[in-house]
């Protein structure tokens, strides 16, 4: 009977985890498909330089080339900042990954783990096939520190390291993590 019901509980946040993670990918991916105005002026890195994302995974540099975007404080989150950026091209195999701060007041340190009271998040999406989330309820334990927080201009400059757990039950390290976003 126990046995029974860990089964069901590990089947039910399995399909949990699941519906989170297409729920994620989806939105970051219609936020890269809206060709509103307000889209139309944040810079990607094929627009400007001066936006960049990068971190070592187990060693490895990964950068992101597209979509890079930061805010902070934006209109309908909770004292947010923002940090996303994609690598690869668009489609299926494209890995997505996104920080968000909540109640954060500005530049500082702040410890992110996994059922935190601020409902912090970082994930990294489709990294491989077989290791589609990294991150959000998989568990992670990241270090963030904010140097630089404004609105207007939007400049978000922000350093991280820690770790990531993956669906596939492994954990990956990052560090050297590097995020840099001016949206003037």
């Amino acid at each position: 009977m126990q046995l029974q019901v860990l089964h069901l509980i590990k089947t039910i946040k399995r399909k949990a985890n699941i519906i989170i993670t297409l729920m994620a990918i989806l939105f970051l991916l219609s936020c890269g498909n809206n060709a509103s105005t307000e889209k139309s002026q944040m810079p990607t890195t094929r627009q400007t330089n001066s936006n960049k994302l990068s971190m070592k995974i187990n060693g490895v540099l990964w950068e992101a080339e597209n979509e890079i975007f930061g805010a902070f404080h934006p209109k309908g989150y909770n004292k947010a900042i923002l940090i996303s950026g994609n690598k690869g091209a668009k489609g299926k195999e494209e890995q997505l990954f996104n920080l968000n701060l909540y109640n954060a007041e500005g530049p500082g340190t702040f410890h992110l783990k996994t059922g935190n009271a601020d409902y912090h998040v970082v994930q990294l999406a489709n990294f491989s096939p077989e290791h589609y989330l990294y991150g959000s309820l998989m568990g992670f334990d990241l270090k963030v520190t904010v140097i630089k927080a404004s609105a207007n201009p939007t400049i978000v400059e922000a350093v991280f390291e820690g770790t990531l757990s993956g669906n596939a039950g492994d954990t990956i390290t990052i560090t050297e993590g590097k995020f840099s976003y001016s949206g003037e």
